[in-house]
């Protein structure tokens, strides 16, 4: 169910799906009926994701997959895992959603979905709209109302007079880390340890599964790691937030 407000040019619609609050505000004067519809849209498709790679979830097909390596599975997952297999690859092992013979794909699945958003929000002619999944990864198309240059954004939320924001146009922002210092649910894939110590990495990049990717692999890496990493990875930037 989506729950929505509309004042104006604006309209905010929100609801729950892959363990978290998805969030979407639309710059748009249309009527709030073809709004809505897009956010219904956008719910379906999401919803969607979650049924297939929910690994929590035991009628998902991840989840399926888990239980038995030999369960049949739809071409998108299977196209996902491909995805995630190349990334380890890429980012030196230190991307790896595989851990003791099972997958997770509870963080890149919200950067994947937000590369679904995106053409679906262009495609309905809604040119300017923030996108944000879980407060740790969000997705900015075209510009706040009142700016020429993007979304001034602080995390997954637009940023208010005094504090520090990054600014997207047409691009994604994702948060990887420890909110705490009890939290300790990012396995370092190289060496199967627990990441300790609150801290966080943000990263910004021009898709949102590659921002998933790549804040987690910036997380656990080393200093070295990291160096290389970002000249691998040169359309990414490296956010202090």
């Amino acid at each position: 169910m989506v729950s929505h407000y509309h004042r104006g040019p604006l309209f905010y619609a929100w609801f729950a799906a892959m363990h978290s609050r998805v969030d979407l505000l639309f710059v748009d004067s249309r009527p709030e009926d073809r709004l809505l519809a897009v956010a219904e849209e956008i719910l379906v498709r999401v919803k969607e994701l979650e049924r297939m790679g929910n690994c929590h979830d035991p009628a998902s097909d991840l989840a399926r997959l888990n239980a038995d390596p030999s369960h049949e599975i739809p071409d998108e997952l299977r196209l996902v895992l491909d995805a995630c297999g190349s990334y380890r690859e890429q980012t030196l092992g230190l991307f790896d959603p595989w851990f003791e013979g099972r997958c997770n794909l509870s963080g890149f699945l919200k950067g994947y979905a937000l590369d679904q958003i995106a053409p679906m929000v262009k495609e309905h002619g809604i040119k300017d709209a923030l996108v944000n999944m879980g407060n740790s990864s969000v997705m900015a198309v075209g510009c706040q109302p009142g700016c020429t240059d993007g979304w001034l954004v602080s995390r997954a939320l637009p940023a208010v007079d005094g504090h520090e924001g990054v600014l997207l146009c047409d691009e994604c922002l994702s948060t990887s880390g420890n909110d705490s210092p009890s939290r300790r649910h990012i396995v370092n894939p190289l060496t199967h340890e627990l990441i300790g110590g609150q801290r966080t990495v943000s990263v910004v990049t021009p898709r949102g599964a590659l921002g998933e990717v790549l804040s987690t692999a910036l997380f656990v890496a080393t200093d070295g790691q990291r160096e290389q990493l970002l000249r691998r990875f040169s359309e990414a930037r490296l956010i202090d937030l």
